[in-house]
């Protein structure tokens, strides 16, 4: 066999909720249980990093993004009886996965852009972030999209991700230094902006909105 020149790529998780009828003004329940997902992960091998999104225009809609070493280790921290059955059930109690590219979308990341300014940020709480969904043949490029974002003002990083639900799909993620910003990168009708709101990395710092 010909030697693997490459290890396994890096996964991104994106997971989109919205809280049940039932549930539509539990906000701070569901943002407290995303702490119990955020202090499960931050224990398992692989996981590099977590972001808890929120629309600023309805707070019933969310957005989770985790990242990870590759799709081995995601595996093996989701499947097991302490995720699904206490840390997942808790945010699922209270809001409905909303996602176009089935319930989770992992693979290879397919281009990563940064800016220079991005390492003197500090965490990423409340920066702002646009999430895309993209369909094969979309008639601007995601990729294109993510060149054309990362020369705006205002820019702080960006990735497109290949779905593993629908072949050709992809997401797209864009973060931004400000609401002001983050509306001017998403000017196109299927763009979705959050706020970042709480994130964790692999080295098990935490941060939360005030």
């Amino acid at each position: 066999m010909p030697e693997k020149k490459h290890g396994p790529a890096p996964v991104t998780v994106v997971a989109r909720f919205v809280l049940t009828d039932r549930h539509k003004q539990d906000t701070e329940a569901f943002e407290e249980a995303f702490d119990g997902y955020r202090e499960y992960m931050t224990t398992q091998h692989g996981f590099l990093r977590t972001s808890l999104l929120r629309s600023p225009d309805h707070s019933d809609r969310h957005v989770i993004v985790t990242e990870w070493r590759d799709n081995s280790a995601y595996k093996a921290a989701v499947m097991v009886p302490d995720f699904l059955l206490l840390t997942a059930a808790g945010l699922m109690e209270l809001a409905d996965l909303d996602n176009d590219h089935g319930p989770v979308l992992a693979s290879a990341r397919v281009s990563e852009a940064e800016a220079d300014v991005a390492g003197a940020l500090g965490d990423g709480v409340g920066l702002y972030c646009v999430v895309t969904s993209h369909e094969p043949g979309d008639e601007t490029p995601p990729l294109a999209r993510l060149e054309a974002a990362s020369r705006r003002e205002g820019f702080v990083s960006g990735s497109v991700v290949a779905s593993d639900r629908r072949k050709g799909g992809c997401v797209s993620l864009l973060r931004l230094r400000d609401a002001e910003a983050a509306r001017a990168a998403g000017e196109g009708p299927d763009e979705e902006i959050y706020e970042v709101i709480a994130e964790a990395s692999m080295d098990g710092a935490a941060s939360r909105a005030a």
